[in-house]
């Protein structure tokens, strides 16, 4: 019966469609274009009701490929795919095509398209819970419909500042809120548009309900629900109504009339057939049960919204639902129940963390994905050479047998070439897998950072949870882990191209060894394990690379810590014998077969499948070992124990061709790097204060030492120890003062002097040049290449104290006319002509942008050809001003011309001049200029 019933629907649906069509035919032919439009939004409506959303869409495609881009109806077909993606909660979709509409309405300067786009995105954010995102679009709406004359006095405006109220009610509470609803109702009134009054009194009600005057809001909510009853009862805001009215009965505690509201509201939206409406009726219901205390239906209703929402993918809904529940279920002492609840509630959480890394990996992966292709075609390059070479060497052979006697010599000569040429191409292979792999290695360290750094910032919130503390110090703990994990990929990636090698320092190894065991005491305890450490006292000094002693270590106690059972034991021995070290570890548990024994070293190796090990970390000891000229071994057995022992040279005798460091390491404790990291990366840092950054380029440690002593109290000193360093420093802090000396490995202060005054970004930095040349000529020359001042060897210290002092201030100076000056004149506060054309480059850009309210400083630096930071500093060095402060004050003197020479309100000008809010728009001008805009006007 069923079937027949539905086979009847489909073959009504199919006789409208064609009766549809017919008048669609007749509008194309006639390009009536109203009549295309309602045709097939009729075909999409009917297509939808008895097929599916995508056959809807696919309609509503088919008429926009009829209708010309600046069709207004061409403009609302894309507006109802963009409404059908988000009916269906695929957001990104919706926003796309919403997006791809708010570029076709600037365009064609079609203000309506614009405006419902911006609202279709803000009410996306709403049912997203983003009140900020989404009052930002309501606010761009509204902007729209300002500066357009049919729009600025409209129920579409009213509407905007309604959605406007509901999002600062949800982000700032309802004090702040009813200034957007009253300014929506005076619209509404100025229209006599009763309906439109009516729905934003329900909005006013529910402040009244939060001031407590529950009189008042009774009494607009009783006029609204009438009206609406009456007039409009099938409109959304009667169901709103009515449950806003459930709520204040509710808090009246009048449950009987209460639970009428309720109850009638999830009545409404089951008529309406408006999923997310019955989904939010069921969780009213549970919310009123669980209020009035009748607990049974709480749980009864608050079950049957989860259900709505697991299947409508609302996991926002869903938690909140299951939070609730579990209240209800504590009250009942039904534990065991809200135990289960809340292990799904955990769930849910866990599954949106995973989406959001799901997301990064994705990124990553596509990135990994490109560089993996052009590896690939290299190659495939190199492959297809090593071909082409082995067929020239089988040409030679057939040569050579022609000639056998005459050419045996020359055969062997090509013969033995081409060889050396085919073991080239097959290194150059190695390489660029080599290189690759190193590559992707470095990839992997920037997403890490960028999640372990909002980790440890949550961490040291006091006010999360102890349950959310846990979670995000397992999170923390497995990122430094990954890191680790891949700290140990590039050094096994470094050994593999040779490139690592031993930096020698004298110091007592003993020592160091004896300091780093001592650190894995706690994490013995952790598991009740007997530790003893046995490392021989009084030692003399000896020669070894310390990262390489420090990572072979914390390796082979951080493996033993792993697989010995709790209560076993762990034994650390450490001695120097005829100029070697001996070290060896002993720990209890299952032990290794012979098998695994002999596959142990063997990279990526693990010894079964339960092991959570990557199989790296004893690769990477070997192949350390080995480098320091050493030797590992390991026995075990079974179910007993496993010993690793090596031996290591620690003589300067054992090394002829390694990197020797003066510097020696008797005080090994100061430095002692602790588990689980393995490496330290040492970097001059300087504090975030308003002190001036001077960058010291000197490659004599003692005195860059002498002179970051002397300016470190009044200023923040980064260091370099040559030219090409101090570039690279001078272009990624852009610093307020360089001092360089002239004469210096790799590249001079003559080179840096050039390099750094011929770049915009670095053009407006002053340098002092420092030399044990006393001749004019190379003062003339420094000079010449741009250098500020100029300071012979042996110096006053207190002399170049002063005269950089008396640089930064000149720069202070031109700062200082920046601010006085009503205009932008880059000649007047330009230092050097580079600085002039960027100050000139900046004016072109901030005329065409300035009045965009949307424009930020991630687009400005773009614009400008620099990262945001370049940008900052270079416009904090030659207006006083950070890129954000720059852009507001030239917004306010444009608004300061404005009102001494144009009759414009003064609200108009503040929109006219890129301020979307005239109340922020006063506050700054009043910052800026000590008065109002209106008093300001009034002077002039």
């Amino acid at each position: 019966m069923k079937l027949l019933e539905e086979s009847s629907i489909e073959l009504d649906t199919t006789i409208q469609i064609q009766k549809i069509k017919k008048a669609l035919n007749e509008s194309k032919k006639i390009k009536f274009h109203y009549g295309i439009y309602t045709s097939y939004k009729k075909i999409a409506v009917l297509k939808k009701a008895i097929y599916n959303s995508d056959s809807a869409i696919s309609e509503y495609k088919n008429l926009i490929k009829l209708l010309p881009e600046s069709n207004q109806y061409s403009h609302y077909a894309l507006q109802l795919i963009g409404d059908e993606f988000s009916k269906r909660s695929l957001f990104d979709s919706s926003i796309y095509y919403h997006n791809k509409l708010i570029k076709l309405g600037k365009d064609y300067s079609n203000n309506l398209t614009i405006c419902n786009a911006y609202i279709s995105i803000g009410n996306i954010w709403n049912q997203t819970y983003d009140y900020d995102k989404a009052f930002m679009s309501y606010s761009k709406a509204d902007s729209v419909c300002e500066n357009d004359l049919k729009l600025k006095v409209s129920t579409k405006r009213a509407v905007i500042n309604n959605y406007m109220g509901f999002c600062i009610r949800k982000s700032n509470g309802d004090k702040d809120a009813i200034e957007y609803y009253f300014k929506a109702k005076n619209i509404h009134e100025k229209l006599k548009n009763n309906e439109g009054v009516q729905e934003v009194n329900i909005a006013i009600a529910q402040a009244y309900t939060s001031f407590e005057e529950y009189d008042k809001a009774l009494k607009l909510l009783n006029e609204s629900i009438l009206f609406h009853q009456n007039y409009a009862p099938h409109r959304n805001s009667y169901s709103y109504g009515v449950i806003v009215r459930g709520y204040l009965l509710l808090q009246m505690k009048n449950y009987v009339k209460a639970e009428k509201d309720y109850l009638l509201y999830y009545d409404l939206a089951l008529k309406s057939k408006n999923e997310f409406y019955q989904r939010s009726g069921l969780g009213y219901l549970g919310l009123f049960y669980k209020s009035s205390g009748q607990l049974q239906k709480a749980e009864k209703y608050y079950k049957l919204a989860i259900e709505k929402n697991q299947l409508a993918n609302d996991n926002g809904r869903v938690s909140q639902n299951i939070e609730e529940l579990i209240t209800v279920l504590k009250r009942k002492k039904d534990y065991k129940e809200a135990v289960t609840y809340y292990e799904l509630l955990l769930d849910i959480q866990k599954q949106s963390d995973t989406k959001k890394i799901a997301q990064e990996t994705r990124n990553l992966e596509a990135k990994y994905q490109t560089e993996k292709k052009e590896q690939e075609i290299n190659l495939l390059k190199s492959q297809k050479e090593i071909v082409e070479q082995q067929k020239t060497n089988q040409q030679n052979i057939l040569l050579g047998g022609m000639a056998i006697t005459t050419i045996a010599g020359l055969f062997l000569f090509f013969l033995y070439r081409n060889r050396q040429r085919t073991n080239t191409k097959l290194k150059e292979l190695d390489v660029l897998k080599s290189s690759f792999f190193t590559n992707i290695s470095h990839e992997f360290r920037t997403p890490l950072a960028l999640i372990t750094s909002p980790i440890n910032e949550l961490l040291s919130e006091d006010s999360i949870s102890d349950k959310k503390r846990q979670q995000f110090t397992v999170a923390k703990q497995n990122s430094e882990r990954l890191l680790e994990l891949v700290n140990q990929l590039l050094d096994l990636s470094k050994i593999d191209e040779g490139h690592l090698k031993l930096k020698l320092q004298e110091g007592k190894v003993l020592q160091l060894i004896s300091a780093l065991s001592e650190a894995f005491n706690y994490y013995a305890e952790q598991k009740n394990i007997t530790y003893t450490i046995h490392i021989a006292k009084g030692e003399k000094t000896v020669w070894f690379d310390k990262s390489v002693v420090e990572k072979i270590t914390v390796n082979l106690l951080s493996n033993a810590i792993k697989y010995t059972p709790e209560n076993g034991t762990i034994s650390c021995k450490a001695l120097i014998e005829n100029n070697k070290l001996f070290f060896s570890i002993t720990n209890s548990g299952k032990g290794l077969t012979s098998y695994e024994l002999s596959n142990i070293f063997e990279r990526f190796y693990q010894s079964n499948e339960q092991n959570q090990g990557s199989g790296i970390g004893l690769s990477l000891v070997k192949e350390l070992v080995g480098l320091h000229h050493g030797k590992i071994e390991v026995q075990s057995i079974l179910n007993k124990e496993t010993t690793f022992e090596l031996h290591i040279a620690v003589d300067k005798k054992s090394f002829k061709n390694e990197v020797f460091i003066a510097t020696s390491l008797n005080d090994i404790e100061n430095s002692i790097l602790l588990y689980p990291n393995t490496t330290i990366e040492e970097e001059e840092t300087f504090t975030t204060n308003d002190l001036p950054i001077v960058l010291i380029v000197e490659d004599n440690d003692d005195l860059r030492n002498l002179l970051k002593l002397a300016f470190e109290d009044h200023y923040n000193i980064i260091t370099a120890s040559n030219g090409t360093i101090g570039v690279e420093l001078a272009l990624e802090h852009i610093p307020d003062l360089i001092i360089s000396d002239v004469m210096m490995p790799e590249k001079n202060g003559i080179a840096l002097t050039e390099d750094l005054k011929t770049d915009e970004r670095t053009a407006h930095i002053p340098i002092i040049l420092l030399t044990a040349k006393a001749g004019v000529e190379s003062q003339f020359k420094g000079i010449e290449f741009g250098a500020d001042d100029y300071i012979t060897k042996p110096f006053d210290t207190k002399l170049l104290i002063l005269k950089v002092e008396k640089l930064i201030e000149s720069r202070r100076q031109l700062q200082l006319r920046y601010s006085q000056e009503l205009v932008l004149i880059p000649r007047d506060i330009a230092i050097t002509n580079l600085d002039e054309k960027f100050l000139k480059k900046v004016e072109t850009i901030l005329e065409k942008n300035l009045i965009n309210p949307s424009f930020n400083v991630s687009e400005f630096s773009e614009a400008v050809g620099m990262s945001r930071m370049q940008l900052h500093r270079k416009l904090k060095a030659l207006t006083g001003l950070t890129a954000s402060e720059f852009v507001r004050s030239q917004r306010l003197k444009l608004a300061a011309q404005l009102l001494k020479s144009s009759n414009i309100n003064i609200s108009g000008i503040g929109y006219s001049v890129g301020f979307n809010d005239h109340s922020y728009f006063t506050k700054c001008f009043k910052e800026a200029y000590n008065c109002t805009p209106t008093e300001f006007a009034k002077r002039n």
